[in-house]
């Protein structure tokens, strides 16, 4: 068997539904990478108007709290109301100084992700992740616009309607044109940058979650069938594996997050266009120590995808840790449901097991036990560099704010 490389044709980004939003947050530059002076000049002037914008309605409320102070309780909404801003304010800010890196962890996943599984007895794309990834990003990206639409449209329309006087802090001594316009639009101007920071840093840590789950099922689907790998690749034919087909389905069942393993004949292995050769043969011995060494090569294939995961993990991890430890409270709710399967380390040692390791000789067997031993730490991305995000988190935060709200209302009370 030979193999050809191809470029990926099904999905040449995994993330181009986020590049937009970013862009307009000036999270991401409108001309990446350039060298031309008048569009250097462009990126750095729009990165400089969200950011006036934003410390701008800040400092308002500052100067709004200072002057109208009175204790904690009867502030608490203001206060609430300047969190976003502020975090909003870090978001951009921090961008604008990674965005190398921001702009290395897109081109790495992109070079680097697979879309093809091993070629085997059953085989996967990622396409159910891609979708699932760019589905939540739109209706996330949806919900957030809404959402910042309404506190910003909301009261203007309530005082259409009733003709009373706007009780939000921004519209303070504003009563005639055009000075009512200019707020109006300042408001919405400044939420439409806070739902796009926070709501496409959400989309993009949970985004990548789904990815990083995805190439997940592709290396699980790859070592359950490295020894089918190693018959394929000598020829056999892809119909005489059938009767292994149930135990492997078996394994696989629940098992796999996003994508979906399918028994048919597939034409790629790891993005590499496979050349059959001929004749195929349909008599075979899945004991024989000739399918050793391609049970080494498919086993190494997996190797190399588990480096590439471990390696984009640390990446990430690197690059969002430090914004983690800001939306703690709001990114372990999601992430909970999304990257948890992905923290399971025993979910790749599972797929290892249940490689037919029976079947391999003394090598492929000693190559599968360095897997073992490269994944027995889980694939979690942790705030801070410290705080795993993971369900004990989420309890621990849920416990730890409800404390909080009691210690409040207690106060309060007296």
């Amino acid at each position: 068997m030979r193999v050809h490389a191809t470029p990926k044709q099904d999905v040449r980004s995994y993330m181009p539904y986020i590049i937009l939003p970013l862009k307009i947050a000036a999270c991401w530059e409108w001309f990446p990478n350039t060298k031309e002076n008048y569009q250097v000049f462009i990126n750095n002037i729009y990165l400089g108007m969200v950011l006036f914008v934003l410390t701008h309605v800040a400092a308002g409320l500052v100067v709004h709290l200072y002057t109208e102070w009175q204790d904690v309780m009867s502030s608490l909404d203001n206060i609430a109301d300047s969190l976003p801003i502020l975090v909003s304010i870090a978001i951009v800010a921090y961008c604008a100084f990674n965005r190398q890196e921001l702009y290395g962890l897109v081109s790495f996943m992109d070079g680097n992700f697979k879309y093809y599984s091993a070629w085997g007895l059953t085989n996967m794309t990622m396409e159910n992740s891609f979708q699932s990834a760019r589905r939540f990003g739109r209706i996330y990206t949806a919900c957030t616009m809404f959402s910042v639409t309404m506190y910003a449209v909301l009261p203007v329309i309530v005082h259409i309607w009733t003709k009373q006087p706007i009780k939000n802090w921004l519209y303070m001594d504003v009563n005639r044109s055009p000075f009512f316009e200019f707020v109006f639009l300042r408001s919405c101007l400044t939420q439409l940058f806070v739902g796009l920071a926070m709501g496409q840093f959400g989309v993009f840590f949970a985004s990548n979650s789904i990815l990083i789950c995805g190439q997940l099922d592709l290396l699980c689907c790859g070592l359950r069938n490295a020894r089918y790998t190693a018959l394929l690749r000598h020829g056999v034919e892809h119909s005489s594996l059938a009767s292994y087909v149930w135990e492997l389905k078996s394994n696989e069942r629940h098992n796999h997050i996003y994508n979906v393993a399918e028994m048919k004949s597939s034409d790629y292995h790891y993005d590499e266009r496979v050349v059959h050769v001929f004749p195929k043969k349909t008599q075979f011995d899945i004991y024989s120590t000739i399918y050793d060494e391609a049970t080494c090569n498919a086993l190494r294939d997996c190797a190399a995808l588990c480096q590439v995961i471990n390696e984009y993990k640390y990446k990430f991890e690197r690059f969002v840790s430090p914004l983690l430890v800001i939306r703690v409270v709001q990114v372990t709710l999601y992430l909970c449901t999304l990257l948890y399967a992905a923290t399971l380390a025993d979910r790749v040692s599972t797929a290892a097991y249940q490689s037919s390791w029976h079947t391999m000789g003394a090598v492929p067997r000693r190559l599968l036990l360095n897997l073992l031993l490269a994944n027995r730490r889980p694939v979690v991305v942790r705030a801070g560099r410290f705080l795993p995000m993971d369900l004990h988190t989420f309890v621990v935060i849920i416990k730890t704010s409800f404390s909080y709200y009691t210690l409040l209302v207690n106060v309060n009370e007296k």
